[in-house]
């Protein structure tokens, strides 16, 4: 008899998995989300096979539901990890996923703050500028306006006394702001870069693109004015520090920082400096300029810090 209950709860389980795996649908009704039994095999999934950015809007959406599922794993909130690790195996598979639908999540406190009404009236406003060239147009800002209303939800769920005007709830308003000013043509405002004039004379950043390793026109002329200055004083010496933003594991981030002043490195031998003059460091996401809680963008941490010594 024991054998055979045992038996029961092993094959109750993986039904459930199988149930849970097999649904196609999402922001289910009623709210079906995570399953701890395959968290770490889809957060897995979802990580190995995530597109880099600059793609379509579903490639888009795969990168950043990885992202997110990074985050929610960091938080410890296996059940959500699985779910929307699932969501982004989705896209990664060519599905597009809709935005959640709050009435499945356990949002708390419509009376006095109205939370559900601003999520649901946040939805309408994300879902009519996705289907009005949102997608097909700007798919970054689109993907990440989308997967930052997720996360919003989430974390009011899990917390509403911090997400209320939480990083996810923030990123949420910059992007959806963005994507809206991008759809109406409005210009963009400068990059970071144009920030380096106001650093000390012997200190100079160069940016980067979200996940990306390559230079921006910004930072090309930011090297080039690097190696103007060590050219002028034949004792100055570099040292670079790659950085990246709190997006993502720690083993990627660090890759990613190491390839960034790889990257400058490069530049600046290519523009004449003795690679002898040139010390390399990299630190991932570890002492960033921007302290910002995990899974948040932040242009000014996508960084080569370049000291003149």
């Amino acid at each position: 008899m024991a054998h055979r209950s045992s038996f029961l709860s092993a094959m109750s389980l993986v039904g459930a998995s199988i149930l849970l795996t097999g649904c196609s649908g999402w922001s289910f009704s009623p709210p079906i989300h995570g399953n701890y039994p395959t968290d770490f095999l889809n957060h897995d999934k979802v990580t190995a096979a995530a597109p880099p950015s600059g793609g379509n809007f579903i490639q888009e959406s795969a990168h950043d539901y990885a992202g997110l599922t990074d985050l929610l794993a960091r938080q410890g909130d296996r059940g959500d990890v699985d779910y929307f690790a699932r969501k982004g195996i989705a896209a990664e598979r060519g599905q597009v996923v809709p935005p959640e639908e709050n009435a499945n999540w356990a949002i708390p406190l419509e009376q006095p703050f109205g939370f559900r009404t601003q999520m649901a009236q946040a939805r309408q406003r994300l879902v009519t500028d996705l289907d009005n060239g949102g997608r097909d147009r700007f798919p970054g800002l689109a993907a990440r306006a989308q997967v930052a209303y997720d996360c919003w939800l989430e974390r009011t769920e899990d917390d509403w006394t911090k997400e209320a005007d939480g990083a996810c709830h923030k990123d949420f308003l910059a992007t959806i702001g963005a994507l809206e000013a991008a759809l109406r043509g409005t210009p963009a405002p400068p990059p970071p870069a144009a920030a380096a004039p106001a650093l000390p004379s012997h200190q100079y950043n160069v940016y980067f693109e979200f996940d990306h390793s390559d230079l921006t026109p910004e930072g090309r002329q930011v090297v080039d004015a690097v190696a103007n200055a060590v050219k002028a004083d034949p004792k100055v010496e570099l040292r670079l520090v790659g950085k990246a933003d709190l997006v993502g594991t720690d083993p990627y981030n660090v890759a990613l920082s190491h390839r960034r002043a790889d990257t400058v490195r490069a530049a600046l031998r290519a523009d004449g400096i003795d690679n002898g003059r040139i010390q390399e460091n990299w630190v991932g996401f570890h002492e960033p300029p921007v302290p910002t809680p995990p899974g948040v963008r932040e242009p000014r941490n996508r960084v080569v810090e370049v000291t003149l010594q």
